[in-house]
């Protein structure tokens, strides 16, 4: 069979159409991949799902936060239920006198209940005695209980000091709830009792069970 010659046109096409021939000593590279638009949105979608996780643990630390506060409120009301039915005021009986209420309306005993005078408000020294303490002799109050105190032997009390009737009302309670916790309760309301070492140097007395006189407690949950 005959070779058939080459025309002069395509031999011309062929000389001058561009071939790309790699490098003497430069090994050929990779192949380049096409450009998506993945690419470009991979470093924000990285950065958005980082933003998205530091929000949603500042939230998580928020609602734990929320959550704690929320316990600790709630033992604290635990805590000072039986106190917080715990209560004194006074009803006047003449001119300086005055009887004392002191009532229990909670479900538990209370023990070691004390009325506080502040001596200072009948001028009595402050350095030799700022409060006086004056004990109940039982020790503890029943529950749904109250206590009617004549001014009698407080007065009595107070003038053992110097203090004339009606010189230094009545200023707080103390008393230890049942699970053995003190508190102290004034006009400023209901807190946990707290005991100086300046205490220590203050009068004190108790009251005999015969002073004083026990009455049911009204609006006591039973």
């Amino acid at each position: 069979m005959a070779h058939r010659a080459t025309s002069p046109r395509v031999r011309t096409r062929r000389l001058h159409s561009p071939q790309r021939r790699p490098r003497v000593g430069v090994a050929p590279g990779p192949p380049r991949r096409a450009r998506r638009v993945g690419d470009a949105l991979a470093p924000w979608a990285t950065a958005l799902t980082a933003i998205a996780a530091a929000i949603g643990l500042f939230f998580s630390a928020l609602v734990a936060s929320s959550s704690v506060d929320a316990t600790r409120r709630q033992l604290d009301q635990d805590r000072r239920q039986q106190a917080g039915r715990v209560a004194h005021w006074t009803e006047p009986v003449g001119e300086l006198s005055e009887t004392i209420i002191i009532v229990n309306r909670s479900l538990d005993p209370v023990s070691n209940v004390e009325m506080l005078f502040y001596a200072p408000d009948a001028g009595i020294d402050p350095a030799e005695h700022e409060w006086l303490f004056l004990q109940l002799d039982s020790w503890t109050m029943p529950p749904c209980t109250q206590l009617i105190i004549a001014p009698g032997p407080i007065d009595a009390f107070l003038l053992g000091y110097g203090i004339e009737q009606g010189g230094a009302p009545i200023r707080a309670i103390r008393f230890v709830d049942s699970d053995g916790r003190p508190w102290e309760r004034d006009q400023g309301g209901l807190r946990p009792a707290e005991y100086s070492e300046s205490e220590a140097a203050s009068g004190g007395g108790t009251l005999t069970r015969g002073t004083t006189r026990r009455e049911p407690a009204e609006h006591c949950d039973k």
